[in-house]
């Protein structure tokens, strides 16, 4: 039997004379979410938080508002009295904590638990909050109990008016009453933040760029990320879109959409009294249902280098050190996008934002917010302090990087007046020193052990590769090792566990491998696979990817029995990962959520269709993962040969690469889908592109990316000196 919330056991322990139960202390967290409502998580950001629960990874989230504080629909509970000096209407409470119980259940659902919950007061920066912990899951629920502020922020004291200035604060919704203003509110969710030491922090739409939303939703992103950059945070920031996604395709399959169902149909039955608390509702509103079947979100890149340009246009800076905007000079300025938010040059200058907008750069670089920068996958660059009080907010809730009478400015952005920006390598061009193979024969990793990428293939029987000089260039290549394989099959992995990376393909007699722990010496792998002639689409599908955490990779491809990944041995033994795809589908594995097991994506007409390994319990069927804006999925790579998977920026999840006219665009995954193609790359005119690879190519553990035209190779992301 779960305890009753700290409300309840308020009224158990007499709290008509000022004592409340002390509630939990605030636990570090990998994984923090800030929201408007208490069922924001549950209709917008499922599978995620449920994945989170299962595994026991740490899950705290924070509810800033207390929901529209409405009249209750359930009759009043004897055991909850009037709030001592409450100004506002004890139905208000009263609505509150029945949302507040409904979450305890939903969350004890996904857990798999009885809802033994410990819930009471603690103080976080100087104001009273409630806080609820399942610590058998690692879960904690706080509760802020701010104001709703109405579906268009019309509410008086409005999260919305609290930033325009029309609001100096609110009282909170609760028995523990306290007052909030901007920067209280501010330094509440930054001391949360920095208590908990997130490796990852969820919030709602911050960009305010896809259309409707409910007005809490986007004060709330914009709350969170300035909470992130007060509190100096380096976690991954990923922001779930709300309302607007109704028009957009369906992403989540029915094993999916049905845990996920289960879940809020128990805290409905608390929160609208549909069923008997603990129990659940009997089916859920069709609003709801249509929000539960979409997931979108858009991440942060935490780093990033190279020219920083927009329309055409450069960031520099004069020699005085104020930054300029124009046209790109042969030797453009190069800045880089560190990990804790600063945008610095290569001479250690950071770019700030004075309060007026004026943008400075200073060696000091230090951790004030204002010298903080979030750039999101679809170009915008977010700036980590408060906007300054202005009439015209709607839809525009934070300051970003813009340009204003010919200079760079900080400006209030959002809707339709947020610039995008490329922050990117200069690309270098080489001519082709391989033969004229197809694209998905040549393959980029570091063969030769100097720490930088080569570009290998197999031809004729023999492995050979072209060093990489570590600056976007290649030497002629040369014979490694012999390799009779199919020249499209060729996969390059650490399969031996070594730390280096092997060669492997398909052979008539199955999978043969070039292993570095055997100076290259060709070896059986195994029998899987075996078959003469040319290539196919199960050679064009192999990949190297680890499918039990143990820092070995095993080759894995598509064929008829589905997604099949081979441990080493010379018998037939194969895991069998799905039997959903198609056999001739284009398929990419990796890592696509940062659990160490290996995932797939396959190419649809639709958009990319992904599955997880932590997924298989439920389902071994693909769902679909694109991005998508007013109706429109990105597309999927038009095939094997210019797609590819592999982490851009150190978050543990590989995203999804292609070619798109005259650019290399990636697709961040966020755990459970991409996020919107952003451009990786502009590249210079050319022939057509007929192969993408990636690959660390001057050793410093990001990855850079070449692609090839028929005559050049072009390559991208080595730093430009």
């Amino acid at each position: 039997m779960c305890r009753r919330l700290a409300l309840v056991l308020c009224a158990l322990a007499a709290c008509g004379g000022e004592t409340f139960p002390v509630g939990p202390a605030l636990p570090i967290a990998a994984n923090v979410t800030v929201l408007a409502h208490q069922d924001d998580d549950l209709l917008f950001m499922q599978p995620d938080l449920t994945d989170l629960v299962e595994a026991r990874a740490g899950l705290l989230n924070v509810y800033v508002t207390a929901g529209d504080g409405g009249t209750p629909v359930r009759a009043p509970d004897p055991l909850r009295p009037p709030a001592p000096g409450q100004s506002r209407a004890p139905d208000g409470i009263e609505t509150a904590q029945y949302r507040y119980e409904g979450l305890t259940k939903a969350y004890a659902q996904a857990a798999g638990l009885a809802s033994t919950w410990t819930c009471g007061w603690i103080e976080i920066a100087g104001h009273p909050a409630e806080h609820c912990r399942l610590d058998e899951a690692n879960v904690s629920l706080v509760f802020l109990a701010y104001p709703d502020g109405g579906k268009e922020g019309e509410a008086p004291d409005s999260l919305l008016h609290l930033w325009d200035g029309t609001s100096s604060g609110a009282d909170t919704i609760s028995l523990r009453t306290t007052h909030y203003d901007q920067a209280s509110l501010i330094a509440t969710v930054a001391e949360v933040i920095t208590t908990a030491q997130p490796q990852t922090i969820r919030t709602l739409e911050i960009s305010a760029t896809h259309g409707r939303d409910h007005s809490d939703h986007m004060l709330v992103g914009a709350l969170t990320t300035l909470a992130a950059a007060a509190a100096g945070s380096q976690a991954a920031l990923i922001a779930y879109r709300g309302y607007d996604i109704e028009e957009e395709p369906e992403t989540l399959i029915d094993d999916l959409y049905d845990r996920s169902v289960n879940l809020l149909a128990h805290y409905d039955a608390c929160a609208t009294g549909c069923s008997t608390c603990g129990t659940a509702c009997p089916a859920i509103s069709p609003s709801h249902a249509i929000w539960l079947r979409r997931r979108y979100a858009v991440g942060m890149r935490r780093t990033a280098a190279g020219v920083l340009r927009g329309g055409g246009m450069c960031v520099g800076i004069n020699t005085d050190g104020t930054p300029t905007f124009g046209p790109c000079p042969v030797k453009p300025t190069h800045w880089e996008l560190t990990a804790d938010g600063h945008l610095r040059t290569l001479e250690g200058r950071c770019l700030g934002a004075l309060l007026t907008g004026e943008l400075v750069t200073s060696a000091s670089c230090s951790n004030e917010p204002r010298f903080r920068f979030f750039l999101d996958d679809e170009g915008h660059f977010w700036l980590g302090v408060p906007p300054l009080a202005e009439a015209s907010m709607d839809y525009a809730h934070l300051m970003c990087l813009g340009v204003a009478g010919g200079r760079p400015r900080a400006s209030l952005c959002g809707k339709d007046r947020a610039p995008r920006w490329e922050l990117s390598e200069t690309p270098v061009s080489t001519p082709r020193v391989l033969p004229p193979l197809p694209g998905r024969a040549v393959r980029l990793a570091d063969l030769t052990g100097d720490g930088r990428a080569d570009l290998c293939f197999a031809d004729a029987g023999v492995l050979r590769c072209a060093a990489g000089r570590g600056d976007g260039t290649f030497d002629p290549p040369v014979q490694l090792a012999t390799l009779a394989i199919e020249p499209e099959s060729l996969v390059l992995g650490d399969v031996d566990g070594d730390r280096r990376a092997d060669a492997c393909g398909r052979a008539p007699d199955g999978l043969r491998c070039a292993l570095s722990s055997a100076a290259f010496g060709e070896q059986m792998w195994s029998p899987t696979f075996a078959r003469t002639g040319p290539a196919d689409a199960t050679d064009r599908s192999l990949g190297a990817a680890d499918t039990n955490g143990d820092g070995v990779a095993e080759l894995c491809g598509l064929g008829e029995q589905g997604v099949v990944c081979v441990p080493r041995g010379l018998g037939a033994l194969t895991q069998v990962r799905s039997r959903w795809p198609a056999p001739d589908a284009p398929m990419w594995s990796g890592d696509l959520d940062g659990d160490q097991r290996a995932d797939w994506c396959v190419a649809r007409p639709s958009g990319p269709a992904c599955g997880l390994d932590r997924d298989r319990d439920l389902t071994t069927d693909g769902a679909p993962w694109s991005f998508a804006q007013s109706g429109s999925p990105d597309p999927s790579p038009a095939s094997p040969a210019v797609g590819a998977l592999a982490d851009l920026d150190g978050d543990g999840r590989a995203d999804l690469c292609t070619l798109r006219d005259r650019a290399i665009v990636c697709a961040r995954s966020s755990g459970h889908g991409f996020g919107p193609q952003t451009v990786f790359a502009t590249l210079p005119p050319g022939g057509p592109l007929t192969a993408l690879w990636l690959g660390d190519l001057d050793g410093d553990g990001r990855v850079d990316a070449c692609v090839e035209d028929g005559v050049m190779i072009i390559c991208v992301g080595t730093v430009s000196t």
